[in-house]
């Protein structure tokens, strides 16, 4: 064999073989994605949907499928945009939930933008409830009047939000039946929900959802645990989907 020939031999073992590498490494990297979207979607308590990432090609767009509600798709969707590297998702058969460029396509840069936007909104959120926390009577979805300053407060925060929706979340201890502690969030969460739509919030943009005890922040017993565990969560996200961290407040049960 002459020697150009082996050059030339070598040169395309050695493209064939960084293909071969970057494809492992794409694909390694959806898999991730995929097993990470997963893991949240369980952690919400979402786990009857699954979720999927296109082979071929490649691609960060993510499927959703599974029998939930329309509110707990619109929650599911809102996990899996928010897990870092997913560019849109959708469900099976639906319109993608991406940002839109300003010449009417979708892409990276609104959807960076629009997260810029929720993330600035969150914090906004996170911060009213640093040293605060919204409280109810033990056993009662009573709105005390610390926590209707509160919710003044959150609504004046909300007004540099327009557009952005609202989960509120709401948690008890373990102590009790399950099947009331699941009712008595709903009730809490509602009333919260009802408390910032008296004050201006768009009522289609806020879903309230009670978790009963099924996501304890703190494991163990005991007061302390108890504690952490009774709380209002806020998280704010996109008319589309996208979404950021919990905001936390504790309420007392």
């Amino acid at each position: 064999m002459e020697v150009g020939s082996k050059i030339l031999t070598g040169a395309a073992a050695t493209v064939i073989l960084a293909l071969a590498g970057h494809a492992a490494t794409g694909e390694n990297f959806i898999a991730g994605l995929e097993q990470e979207a997963q893991t949240e979607l369980a952690a919400q308590g979402l786990d009857a949907a699954s979720v999927s990432f296109d082979r071929a090609p490649l691609s960060r767009s993510a499927v959703l499928d599974g029998e939930l509600a329309e509110d707990a798709k619109q929650k599911a969707l809102s996990v899996v945009m928010a897990v870092p590297g997913v560019s849109s998702a959708r469900w099976k058969g639906e319109k993608e939930a991406e940002g839109t460029d300003g010449d009417g396509t979708t892409g990276p840069t609104a959807n960076s933008a629009a997260q810029q936007e929720i993330a600035r909104c969150q914090e906004g959120v996170d911060k009213l409830f640093e040293t605060k926390k919204i409280s109810f009577r033990s056993g009662s979805a009573y709105i005390s009047p610390e926590t209707n300053r509160l919710l003044d407060a959150l609504a004046e925060t909300l007004q540099s939000c327009d557009g952005l929706s609202i989960a509120v979340d709401g948690h008890t201890d373990s102590n009790g039946d399950p099947g009331v502690n699941q009712i008595m969030s709903q009730e809490r969460a509602d009333r919260i929900k009802a408390g910032l739509v008296e004050r201006g919030a768009s009522e289609n943009l806020i879903i309230a959802t009670g978790y009963g005890s099924t996501q304890p922040r703190a494991t163990g017993s005991g007061a302390a645990a108890d504690a952490e565990n009774r709380r209002i969560e806020f998280r704010i996200g996109s008319t589309n989907g996208a979404s950021q961290n919990d905001a936390k407040a504790q309420q007392g049960k």
